[in-house]
């Protein structure tokens, strides 16, 4: 099920809203701006809230524990997610700072730190690059579950998401995109109006999504920098063109889009070949059939010369039997070859699907 934007409910929202007056040396005055989510920590809440994880990345088994402040984690539950325009702002001001608003309140930064002093200690123990650290990020967030409230359609702070250990599309995106704009990441968020969804983008120079210079990362699901859905819920496709808002924080770029663009291209191949060997299986398994139906009625007419002692019919039907067992043997030799080629090629696309928590494994696997 697709969680409605906030952004789309807050326009409408807008619409309603007047600005408010105050009173200023006997003169009514407008104030002008806008007003962003923001989080007010909660001082009648001291307990601390721990939060655990595990997650597979690269076959491997990784976990986290970190501790998030119980009075940031409750004011961020109870923040106003809308946006309040005031005076002269126009329509549309608020649009481009919506989304960095809820991933760079300032009130994280605690909670950002100690999440990312576990995620770079796996970085050392696993000698991880600067592109395999995206993709260990990129598969923490993808592990959280992908689950959309019914009622409140407005976007999370990335705190809220962790410590209650859900989220939809926005929901994991802005918590990726806070992650990886403190890893000095040129991150963005991408906005699909037309189909309600939102994906990360991460600055790439190749394979990068329409022309925006990023590459695409869904959150949502498993899946390498660069490989978009072939579709959503309910079997939306991404069609339009998505907006882009950058996240200040860090001009790091993505540089194994070549390998991605390798592994979906190799997978087109595999695919298109399974197809092409499944036709061939299914033509040879077809004359298989007919040339074993030969050879039992051969046998069978053998036998019967057996047994009525039928020499001469007998062996003179032996070279015809034993041409058709030939040509059943070569045929199936030929099958099981086909089949043989078949199951890996098969198997070679279940190893990606398999492995998609490690970009850096497939590709050498299909390198081979």
């Amino acid at each position: 099920m697709r969680r409605a934007l906030a952004m789309i409910v807050i326009l409408a929202a807008l619409a309603g809203v007047s600005a408010c007056s105050v009173l200023s040396g006997g003169s009514v005055e407008l104030p002008s701006g806008v007003v962003y989510p923001a989080i007010t920590p909660d001082p009648a809440v001291t307990q601390d809230v721990t939060v655990d994880y595990s997650f597979s990345f690269e076959g491997k088994e990784q976990a986290v524990s970190v501790t998030v402040s119980g009075a940031v984690y409750a004011g961020a539950d109870v923040a106003e997610k809308s946006v309040t325009r005031f005076g002269n702002a126009h329509e549309n001001d608020w649009i481009e700072e919506y989304y960095p608003a809820f991933v760079n309140e300032p009130h994280q930064d605690a909670f950002y730190d100690a999440l990312l002093a576990q995620t770079r200690a796996i970085k050392a123990s696993m000698g991880l690059d600067s592109d395999r650290y995206v993709e260990l990020l990129l598969t923490f967030v993808q592990s959280i579950e992908y689950r959309t409230d019914p009622v409140d359609l407005s976007p999370k702070f990335p705190i809220e998401t962790f410590v209650e250990q859900w989220g939809d599309c926005d929901d994991k995106t802005l918590l990726l995109a806070g992650l990886l704009s403190r890893e000095d990441y040129d991150v963005a968020v991408l906005l699909f109006e037309a189909e309600q969804h939102v994906a990360l983008g991460i600055r790439s120079d190749i394979n990068d999504y329409r022309g925006t210079g990023y590459a695409f990362a869904e959150t949502t699901s498993p899946g390498f920098v660069g490989m978009v859905p072939d579709g959503l819920g309910g079997g939306i496709a991404l069609v339009s063109e998505p907006r882009v808002f950058r996240i200040d924080g860090g001009t790091t770029p993505f540089t194994a889009s070549d390998t991605v663009a390798f592994i979906m291209d190799r997978d087109v191949q595999l695919q298109q070949l399974s197809v092409e060997l499944g036709e061939a299986l299914d033509t040879a398994d077809a004359e298989l059939a007919e040339l074993s139906a030969q050879a039992s009625s051969l046998k069978a007419q053998l036998e019967a010369y057996s047994a009525t002692a039928d020499t001469a019919r007998y062996n003179e039907l032996v070279p015809e039997y034993n041409a058709a067992a030939e040509a059943y043997n070569a045929k199936a030799a030929e099958r099981n070859e086909l089949a043989t080629r078949y199951n890996d090629t098969v198997n070679a696309r279940s190893y990606v699907y398999d492995h998609l928590d490690d970009r850096f494994g497939v590709y050498r696997y299909l390198s081979r």
